[in-house]
């Protein structure tokens, strides 16, 4: 009798022990599902030069995305850039010696903060929450902030390709060279991803801002960009951003142009 105790014990001991390390693996495979579902990556590049004339670009960003079946997503992230170039000059003088005069000049100093916030309807459609403020002291944006919601759809979405179209309203607040100003905008916007390889992944997107009551009043955003993975954390990044302002600030240009070459951490 004895016997058959110490062996319903040990089989209750080991049960146990089976079931505690199936409920530890289960937890484990669930956070590492939920880790998934989320990234944030910081991305950095930066150019320099040296000789005649001096120059340096540099570029920082930091991206959280992620989605949940059924309930929707999320993209949110702050990035800024800056650059600046130092002209030198010589000047003869009369002895003989040579002066040399540096000119130093901000050729790029910008700031954006953004969010875009999904709800699933359905297996194909959402509405959302979209919102962003930007600050360029180049194109004399002292502010311009943006929030509105919409209706979207999934032309494409699987676990290779998404493509999705947005439509909806947005309030604009700005103020350009001193002079504030708020309008009523529309909001048409797409975005495209396309895993191209297991290691690269390609990223595109393009939103038209025009003012609800003046069509000549609007903004054109359009965005491409590669990456490729070196190991599971860093990424080789090059992105292509182009900004378009009808209306810009008085002696402003209307078109803004950046090509972003650097490196993408994944934290």
């Amino acid at each position: 009798m004895k016997k058959w105790m110490m062996m319903a014990m040990a089989l209750a001991v080991a049960g146990s022990a089976a079931a505690a390390e199936n409920k530890a693996k289960k937890a484990e495979a669930d956070a590492e599902a939920a880790k998934a579902g989320w990234t944030t990556a910081l991305n950095a590049g930066l150019t320099m030069t040296d000789g005649n004339s001096e120059t340096l670009a540099a570029n920082a960003s930091l991206v959280t995305e992620g989605e949940k079946d059924g309930l929707g997503s999320v993209i949110a992230g702050i990035e800024a850039n800056y650059g600046e170039n130092t002209a030198k000059t010589e000047t003869e003088n009369e002895d003989g010696s040579v002066t040399v005069t540096e000119t130093d000049e901000t050729t790029i100093e910008n700031a954006k903060a953004y969010g875009n916030v999904k709800k699933t309807l359905s297996p194909k459609t959402f509405a959302y929450l979209d919102g962003s403020v930007l600050y360029d002291d180049i194109a004399l944006i002292d502010y311009r902030a943006m929030l509105g919601p919409g209706l979207g759809f999934y032309v494409v979405k699987n676990d290779k390709r998404e493509l999705s179209l947005e439509a909806g309203s947005s309030y604009v607040w700005e103020k350009l060279d001193g002079e504030s100003n708020d309008y009523l905008a529309l909001r048409f916007a797409e975005r495209y991803t396309c895993q191209i390889t297991e290691t690269a992944k390609l990223v595109q997107s393009l939103e038209y801002v025009p003012e609800a009551e003046d069509f000549d009043n609007y903004l054109l955003t359009a965005e491409a960009g590669i990456e490729a993975a070196i190991n599971d954390h860093l990424s080789l990044r090059v992105v292509l951003q182009d900004k378009y302002d009808n209306t810009p600030a008085p002696g402003a240009e209307r078109n803004d142009v950046s090509l972003i070459a650097g490196l993408s951490y994944t934290l």
